[in-house]
């Protein structure tokens, strides 16, 4: 039984320590400044990248291109109606669309700061229904263009071919098409021949650059993709692939799309439909939670860590019989702040494992010393190295138990509170 008489007394050492904890939270929150503005200077850096090398890449098509005369109404300023002939676009979709998509993942550094963008080597292939069958009267049938919507066509670095019914096809850049995900791309003029073909076929071949993901449209009643890559961590929205592999080298999906799952035909006039991108299936080439995240969550738990780490110096005080002064846990406590800020610098120049093995034996060989030399017992010493490697293991384990942090987290705080009970389940005051 322990009697609290004096004014190193258990009630006074607690309510220090808690103020001192409270008080710590100052420099975590500028730490906490110092994470955001990285993170911060690290997501317009990788936009800068995106930009330059390549965006996020949408495939829309192939379409066909059909103009047609069209009746423009309008009215002069004395109210008079007034007719005018326009040339606008009819556009048209294959039966069958085949995509086939491989991704090569690399690194992109500037500075300090590194990201991943991928290249890609695209193939399509696909066929048009006779068109004799379906073409209103009002559409010119001899000057049909066929176009590939891509979001961003500076990053298109090369098509290696572009054929219909077998003949190459002279490419222009653009589409002339106004409808949203179809007025940026590549496009060309097919032969009058194809008018008696029973289907149309085309094949195209081209390799571009991205970041971030990429989407593609299913324009046919049939559609059939697969996709490739090396990357580890793929996430897949819109419709979700049929099959799917991810290991250690990549993965594969594949997808089997029925043109149901969008809500526009086959054919239609360009921008009688907003939104063209129902249905369309999307990988984001997922970079995992990023070192600064990382970091940003263990920030998290300093609370817990520190309180516990200075309840544990208090025990080592009253088991050793050595009055240990409030500065020397004010130093401790600051020292234990001091890791996340050595965790973040490092983690900007190595890879986070190797960093926060450098952060915690920063922290904990010189906080062992230390204990070492205020309790003048080198056992002490040597379990303050034990139980701050065991609590920097733990957080260790929390931040990379991404579904399971939280659960885990909770279970050591209330581990934390179980011990804490134990040890003060025999303290009274005295009365004296």
């Amino acid at each position: 039984m322990i009697s609290l008489k004096d004014n190193n007394s258990l009630i006074r050492k607690v309510g220090f320590l808690f103020m001192l904890v409270i008080l710590l939270q100052i420099p975590m929150f500028f730490i906490n400044r110092i994470i955001d503005e990285r993170e911060y200077s690290y997501r317009n850096m990788v936009r800068e990248i995106g930009n330059e090398w390549g965006e996020k890449q949408t495939i829309a098509g192939a379409f066909l291109i059909i103009p047609y005369s069209d009746v423009k109404v309008e009215y002069d300023e004395y109210g008079k109606k007034i007719e005018r002939n326009v040339v606008k676009d009819w556009i048209l979709l294959p039966d069958k669309l085949n995509v086939k998509v491989d991704l090569k993942d690399e690194v992109r550094k500037r500075g300090i700061y590194k990201t991943t963008v991928y290249s890609g080597d695209i193939i399509l292939e696909g066929e048009f229904p006779k068109l004799r069958d379906i073409l209103p009267a009002n559409l010119n049938p001899y000057n049909i263009g066929i176009g590939l919507g891509i979001t961003d066509t500076k990053s298109l670095m090369k098509v290696e071919e572009f054929k219909v019914e077998g003949k190459d096809i002279y490419l222009e850049s653009g589409t002339g098409v106004t409808q949203h995900l179809l007025n940026t791309g590549i496009s060309g003029t097919i032969s009058e021949n194809i008018l008696q073909k029973d289907k149309i076929k085309f094949s195209i071949k081209l390799s571009l650059r991205g970041n971030g993901g990429i989407e593609i449209l299913p324009f046919g009643k049939e559609n059939h993709f697969e996709i490739s890559s090396t990357w580890k961590s793929p996430s897949f929205y819109g419709i979700l692939p049929s099959t799917k592999i991810i290991d250690e080298n990549g993965f594969k999906a594949q997808w089997d799309v029925s043109f149901f799952v969008r809500n526009y035909k086959q054919d239609f006039a360009e921008g009688y439909y907003s939104d063209i991108s129902e249905g369309k299936i999307g990988i984001d080439l997922y970079e995992g939670v990023t070192h600064y995240r990382q970091v940003m969550r263990a920030v998290k738990y300093s609370m817990l860590f520190v309180m516990l780490s200075l309840f544990v110096v208090y025990i080592f005080e009253v088991t050793s019989k050595r009055f240990t002064h409030y500065i020397q846990y004010g130093v401790v406590g600051f020292s234990l702040t001091l890791f996340y800020l050595v965790l973040l610098s490092m983690s900007e120049y190595f890879n986070f494992n190797l960093a926060y093995i450098i952060a915690t034996l920063m922290v904990v060989i010189p906080n062992s010393l230390y204990i070492k030399a205020v309790t003048k017992n080198k056992n002490y010493g040597l379990g303050m190295l034990v139980f701050l490697s065991g609590v920097y293991a733990v957080l260790y384990s929390i931040l990379k138990m991404e579904q399971y942090a939280l659960m885990t987290g909770t279970l050591l705080l209330m581990l934390v509170l179980y011990v804490m009970m134990y040890i003060t389940r025999n303290i009274e005051i005295s009365q004296e």
